[in-house]
């Protein structure tokens, strides 16, 4: 399969995520701000998409949408998995504080969104945002805002901490 062809910017450093926490990644504050209002669900377990277990979090929120949010803080893959081959995704360059990223869109579903972002080599965060199944269904463009939304908080925390 051919590659995608995207040429990321460099990262402005190095922002090395072993032993993070995916759900430290929110602040409350944030999470009422992007309308998570669920309780935050930590679990670490094997991917399809990435080798050995992956921490993540999943957040839902009920009121005024149905929606859900998941951070995962991956250690095993770098953007390069993205952007090295193909995916069933339509991939778009986004910048996220400064640090490279992908707007991944799913191509087959429009229930969910994703944004990668490159945080150290070998090192990404994997978000996403995904329709709660209420009626009307929230469009994909709005899923895609709303994941970068996610993914602004995030880094916006990891680099507080770091």
């Amino acid at each position: 399969m051919e590659p995608s062809g995207i040429q990321l910017p460099p990262r402005p450093r190095d922002v090395r995520i072993d032993g993070v926490d995916p759900c430290s990644l929110l602040t409350e504050e944030q999470r009422a701000d992007l309308g998570l209002d669920g309780r935050p669900v930590f679990d670490s377990a094997l991917s399809e998409l990435y080798p050995g277990d992956v921490p993540a979090c999943a957040i839902r929120g009920f009121d005024p949408r149905a929606v859900l949010a998941g951070v995962s803080v991956v250690t095993t893959a770098g953007v390069e998995l993205f952007t090295s081959r193909e995916l069933a995704l339509k991939l778009e360059p986004v910048v996220v504080h400064g640090f490279p990223g992908l707007v991944a869109v799913p191509t087959g579903f429009t229930e969910w969104c994703g944004v990668i972002v490159d945080v150290a080599p070998g090192q990404l965060l994997d978000i996403h945002f995904a329709d709660g199944g209420r009626q009307p269904p929230i469009p994909q463009l709005q899923l895609c805002k709303d994941a970068q939304a996610v993914a602004d908080a995030v880094v916006t925390t990891l680099l507080a901490s770091r």
